[in-house]
């Protein structure tokens, strides 16, 4: 028995391929019992899954893939309208699926058009793609900071290297006078040196 009325004619072909044989496979005359409007034409039940993923899927679709074609309708926008209490199990033969969309209704093949697959992959790709440009220009940022920091340290070692080698000059300087003063000293007699070595040992 046939789970609804007689239904529409099927309808061409457009650029969306999905949806219109979706249409075509629910206003199937064949397979009533499988896949049809429910009473209001607001949306679609399927009926015994095996059997319609068997018999009806490879006719529209050239798979028998019943989660995929789930997917697809997921792809689409069309929701499930949950006809069991949720936790119930039920054998695939007897479970019941219902589908809706509220651009997808019996007698109106004009909306079909309007049914736009969802852009959640190339958003997804897009939002990841801009996460990861972010992420490459702060650390861009980070490595200009990190490049910026150690010219910074360069400078200061360099600057540190040369106030040593200003400081060893002068420490040079200074031994080379107190060597001549010492032996100018020695020359002059032992008294003189006396008082140099004291001053030499208070400069100290």
């Amino acid at each position: 028995m046939s789970l609804q009325p007689p239904s529409t004619q099927p309808v061409k072909m457009s650029s969306n391929t999905f949806v219109h044989k979706l249409y075509n496979m629910v206003v199937d005359k064949q397979y009533q019992h499988l896949i049809a409007w429910n009473y209001t034409g607001s949306a679609f039940i399927v009926c015994n899954i095996m059997e319609f993923s068997r018999d009806v899927l490879p006719k529209h679709f050239k798979h028998n893939n019943f989660s995929s074609f789930v997917r697809q309708l997921n792809m689409y926008g069309f929701h499930k309208v949950n006809k069991s209490p949720r936790g119930h199990r039920t054998l695939a033969e007897n479970q019941i699926w219902e589908f809706s969309h509220p651009k997808f209704l019996r007698g109106r093949p004009d909306l079909l058009d309007d049914i736009k697959r969802k852009a959640m992959e190339s958003e997804t790709l897009r939002r990841e793609t801009g996460d990861l440009h972010a992420h490459l220009a702060m650390m861009q940022v980070a490595q200009n900071e990190l490049i910026q920091q150690i010219r910074q340290l360069q400078e200061n070692f360099a600057e540190v290297m040369r106030d040593l080698a200003d400081t060893k000059r002068k420490q040079n300087l200074q031994q080379h006078w107190m060597k001549g003063m010492w032996e100018f000293m020695q020359s002059q007699g032992s008294t003189a040196t006396r008082e140099f070595m004291v001053y030499d040992i208070e400069c100290q």
